[in-house]
């Protein structure tokens, strides 16, 4: 859900056919849809490092990815709008500023790194927030003044991303993430139809599965993924057991999606390592003092998570909490209570156990 990807960047940092000319490659083959999706996401955000420290990262971070069993990976990277109206989503890359979208080339060199380790890829722009946030909003929430121009304006912000991924044939792309105010707009369909004719491989409609959703919808042409932030009102004492029956209730009663489930892929499950979590597992962090840090509380919920995959035959599970603009290792060695957002050493092991 929104506050979860939302690391604050300044801490850290009718659609026209010709703006749609596919490139002319043969269609990526059915093999990337059989085995299971077993990944990791890791944000991109462009720093302006060198090309050789960029690509040197790559090696490193996609190398230990494999070492825990996945056997795909999740770019995850920014977009941009103005305001909770605008009409206009664009890439941008300002150095030493708070706009760091990769440019397509400079993703490229992450697809063939991840590739060459025979991992598959998930391209997923996302919509940032920071600016959001501040007007009490979050990418869940935007209501452009015109539809017809925004749709147009996404278009032309996806296309240099979806030819990347039809020449380097990336195996899944993600054309919508959490979009929960646009999610039922008429004019996906047509706007489907156009990303079709330039990335021909499996591409997904994310929705927001959480309690507070409103965006659930189903497009043909599309498969689906969700994003799990599914809340379970129970004590930090609860069993991945307990929390997963949790999960399994909203799904069958209060929280159902307009999809098989396992038809779906679980795009992005995460969670602070920190008591109190299991109630809000979309926070990006909660105050130390009355929610202490608990390593336990984030390998719980990803063993759970691991276990309704499973259960449910979902078509894979994607875990967050690495970001690529860290540098050094890809996930943490050791607890980090500064950064209970991260993926802790406890949580390894149940990520591990879930890609045997």
């Amino acid at each position: 859900m929104a506050l979860w990807r939302s690391r604050a960047l300044p801490v850290r940092l009718g659609i026209a056919a010709a703006a749609v000319a596919a490139v002319s490659l043969p269609a990526i083959g059915a093999s990337a849809t059989t085995a299971p999706q077993h990944g990791l996401n890791t944000y991109v955000t462009d720093l302006c490092q060198s090309s050789k420290v960029w690509s040197n990262l790559a090696k490193s971070q996609f190398t230990e990815l494999k070492s825990l069993g996945a056997n795909s990976v999740a770019l995850a990277f920014p977009l941009y709008t103005n305001s909770l109206t605008s009409n206009a989503v664009f890439p941008k890359l300002v150095c030493h500023s708070n706009f760091q979208t990769p440019t397509a080339a400079r993703l490229e060199v992450l697809i063939k790194e991840a590739h060459a380790l025979h991992l598959k890829v998930l391209l997923r722009p996302l919509l940032d927030e920071a600016n959001l946030q501040l007007k009490g909003g979050w990418r869940g929430s935007v209501k452009p003044t015109n539809d017809r121009l925004w749709f147009k304006s996404y278009l032309a912000a996806l296309t240099p991303y979806l030819r990347l991924a039809h020449t380097q044939r990336v195996e899944y792309f993600s054309i919508a993430t959490e979009l929960d105010s646009l999610a039922k707009k008429s004019n996906w369909t047509a706007f489907i139809k156009s990303t079709k004719a330039i990335f021909h491989g499996s591409m997904s409609f994310t929705i927001n599965w959480a309690q507070t959703a409103s965006g659930k919808v189903a497009w043909a042409g599309t498969t689906p993924g969700m994003d799990t932030y599914q809340a379970a009102s129970l004590p930090d004492n609860a069993s991945p057991s307990d929390l997963l029956t949790a999960w399994n209730n909203a799904l069958s009663s209060t929280d159902t999606v307009p999809f098989a489930v396992s038809g779906a892929t679980i795009d992005e499950v995460g969670i602070v390592a920190q008591d109190g979590a299991y109630s809000q597992p979309w926070m990006w962090s909660l105050p130390l003092g009355t929610h202490p840090f608990n390593q336990s509380i984030q390998a719980n919920w990803f063993s759970m998570a691991c276990s309704f995959f499973k259960s449910h035959a979902m078509k894979g599970i994607y875990y967050w909490g690495i970001w690529y603009d860290d540098g050094g290792s890809a996930v943490l060695k050791k607890p980090n209570a500064a950064r209970a957002q991260e993926i802790q050493p406890a949580s390894v092991s149940v990520i591990k156990a879930c890609f045997r």
